[in-house]
């Protein structure tokens, strides 16, 4: 899952942090591990996962709240 979007300097609330839970259109993804500049997340459909940085993460991607 390739995401792509604008560069912008994100708000330490608005990054993803390990266990939470992120939806891309119908996909959601869990965070497993989150860096200076990347996140890694598993896709709950599919069992796969993946690693991008996290400006794009954050660009494709909503934060499911509960």
């Amino acid at each position: 899952m390739a995401f792509t979007g604008q560069r912008r300097r994100l708000p330490e609330s608005e990054r993803p942090y390990p266990g939470q839970l992120w939806r891309h259109d119908h996909v959601q993804v869990i965070v497993v591990a989150v860096g200076q500049s990347s996140v890694s997340f598993e896709d709950l459909s599919r069992g796969t996962r993946g690693t991008e940085s996290v400006d794009d993460f954050v660009a494709a991607c909503r934060r499911v709240r509960r």
